[in-house]
């Protein structure tokens, strides 16, 4: 809030865009459910972020950026796999499917009530993994560690990034690795974070994750 304080951002998070006049350059959106948007967390006594009064409103804009609502693959979506929101349906901490005891979930296709992050991958694959083997070798796949971590880097500026760093109970819970950049406050903001935007995930995704290594 301070870096939108900051920015002079009209942050209005309880809007949905309905309708894009291109040629008027003016988008509409609609007053939403705040219980329909659960990205945001309100914090005090609510005044950062009060709940909107107009039905609708509509506003010119010079430069549009728009993130399309999340869903399943259409094949899962139309499957049993799914819970009634759509998502495959798995438990919230061991990733094992609630019906099919054969079948795990991560990543996007997952019905977890966290961000769906590269970062949260990181953290899912190894239980995943854990309890796959079990499960070949006979064994109650009994590994239940995953918390919900999730965690999302919010660049406020050039050379200058926070991270949001997440559990299924909305605690900040910072990774331990962090400290190996010396960043002991990843919720504040540092070029060191801004680093590891630029140059370290990349690598970390495509030479570490991407071909199996545990990061």
């Amino acid at each position: 809030m301070e870096v939108i304080k900051r920015y002079n951002i009209d942050f209005k998070p309880y809007y949905a865009p309905i309708k894009i006049d291109s040629s008027k350059k003016t988008i509409t959106f609609k007053n939403s459910d705040p219980k329909n948007n659960e990205c945001i967390i309100n914090q005090g006594d609510g005044s950062e972020n009060p709940q909107p009064s107009e039905q609708f409103i509509e506003l010119p804009f010079d430069l549009l950026h728009l993130a399309p609502p999340q869903t399943a693959p259409k094949f899962v979506k139309e499957s049993s796999l799914v819970n009634e929101t759509g998502w495959l349906d798995v438990d919230i901490n061991s990733l094992q499917h609630k019906k099919y005891s054969n079948i795990f979930g991560l990543g996007d296709v997952a019905g977890l009530p966290t961000a769906k992050t590269g970062a949260a991958i990181r953290k899912q694959v190894p239980v995943v993994i854990d309890n796959i083997f079990k499960l070949i070798d006979q064994k109650d796949p009994d590994n239940k560690s995953y918390e919900g971590y999730s965690s999302c880097p919010l660049v406020t500026g050039y050379g200058k990034m926070v991270l949001a760093e997440f559990n299924y109970k909305n605690e900040f819970i910072p990774d331990p690795k962090l400290k190996q950049m010396f960043i002991k406050d990843s919720s504040k903001e540092h070029w060191r974070l801004w680093l590891l935007k630029k140059y370290i995930l990349p690598h970390l995704y495509w030479n570490k994750m991407m071909k199996g290594e545990e990061v």
